[in-house]
């Protein structure tokens, strides 16, 4: 449902928030499914 840009400026906002902000993101933009999210943080 979102625009790869989009995902993107979304994880780069808040990582932490990410996953709840891109399913109500997607909900938002007519979600018609289970929508699932996995956000991984590479430690550097």
């Amino acid at each position: 449902m979102l625009q790869e840009e989009e995902i993107y400026n979304i994880i780069n906002e808040n990582i932490e928030e990410a996953c709840y902000k891109l399913v109500e993101r997607a909900n938002e933009l007519g979600g018609y499914d289970n929508i699932s999210v996995i956000v991984v943080k590479k430690e550097e």
